[in-house]
């Protein structure tokens, strides 16, 4: 009996993570569209919906509250929940300012991560590589205009010794 509890616990727990990445991601398609559109009320309003009933199910009620609810993040947390609230209410223009401000605040360490993890994934890596040919271009390129500068004004590689050409005449 025990294991047939386990297995209907794993399932409703996979259930509700898919559920939420459903959720989140599209509150954050709807978001966007709704920004593209000129800050379209309806959706953003359904945007930040989505997103605010996602989240919890995508990482769980507990953590999402203890993750929320740091006092090292209650700046960030209060701009975003403030953010939200004035898109409810109808002022989406200061609300998704203060909702990006509260975002960034609250995953901005994120990001290097999720840009390395980008970087090793199969196809999405190599957009954000760069060119592999780039650092070996600037060097070469380096590497001719010393050529140049030396070849054709051979006196620049003098040491200056603090005295200008017209004052030693003199």
């Amino acid at each position: 009996i025990s294991d047939i509890t386990s297995q209907m616990n794993t399932l409703r727990t996979k259930g509700n993570r898919k559920f939420g990445i459903v959720l989140t991601a599209s509150g954050i398609v709807i978001s966007l569209l709704g920004i593209s559109m000129f800050f379209n009320k309806t959706l953003l309003r359904f945007g930040n919906l989505c997103f605010i009933c996602g989240i919890p199910l995508l990482i769980g009620p507990s953590r999402t509250a203890s993750f929320f609810l740091q006092p090292k993040k209650a700046r960030a947390t209060g701009c975003l929940a403030f953010g939200i609230f004035l898109v409810l209410i109808g002022k989406p223009f200061f609300g998704m300012i203060l909702e990006i401000f509260g975002f960034l605040n609250l995953f901005g360490n994120l990001f290097p991560v999720v840009l390395a993890m980008l970087k090793n994934m199969p196809f999405v890596g190599e957009l954000f590589k760069g060119r592999p040919n780039a650092d070996k271009k600037k060097k070469t390129r380096r590497r001719e205009e010393a050529e140049y500068s030396d070849r054709y004004y051979p006196d620049e590689r003098k040491e200056y010794n603090g005295y200008d050409e017209e004052e030693r005449y003199y």
